[in-house]
């Protein structure tokens, strides 16, 4: 054959289909180990000034309070068949546990790791602030409140 041929000439679509199949794939398991970290049931606090997460600080650890200030595990956190701690005192034993861990991983002292609270806006203070002063205690210095950022306009 001729190259002025006037056959049509259709590209092959498959290696495209097959590589927009794959970022589909990765960022549906980007997303999913993200939704992991966080409860549904937590309604957060509006602030009307909030400063982002830093990417510079590696990655944090979350830990989601609900409305009674128990602090709810996620699945990768709990450790046997406990999925609530109750108390401060189950709180800075478990945070004690898993600053142990980190330590042993990193062979530094002091832990990089920030923790960032994720407390329902109907908490009382006192018991998120007790579960702040544990997470201390334990060793974790980096502790952070999570909050949606608010319009301020319904005053």
């Amino acid at each position: 054959m001729s190259h002025g041929s006037t056959d049509k000439c259709e590209p092959n679509l498959t290696p495209l289909l097959d590589l927009v199949l794959q970022l589909v794939m990765f960022f549906m398991l980007c997303a999913n180990f993200v939704v992991e970290q966080t409860s549904a049931e937590i309604k957060l606090p509006e602030a009307e000034a909030a400063k982002a997460l830093d990417k510079e600080e590696g990655d944090p650890l979350f830990l989601n309070v609900n409305e009674q200030g128990k602090v709810l595990l996620t699945p990768d956190q709990r450790e046997g068949d406990t999925d609530t701690l109750d108390n401060e005192i189950q709180v800075e034993n478990y945070m004690g546990r898993r600053a142990a861990e980190e330590r042993k991983k990193t062979n530094k002292q002091e832990l990089q790791t920030t923790l960032i609270l994720r407390v329902d806006k109907l908490t009382p203070f006192e018991k998120t602030y007790k579960i702040m002063k544990a997470c201390r205690r334990a060793g974790y210095q980096k502790v952070q409140l999570r909050v949606l950022l608010g319009t301020g306009l319904d005053r």
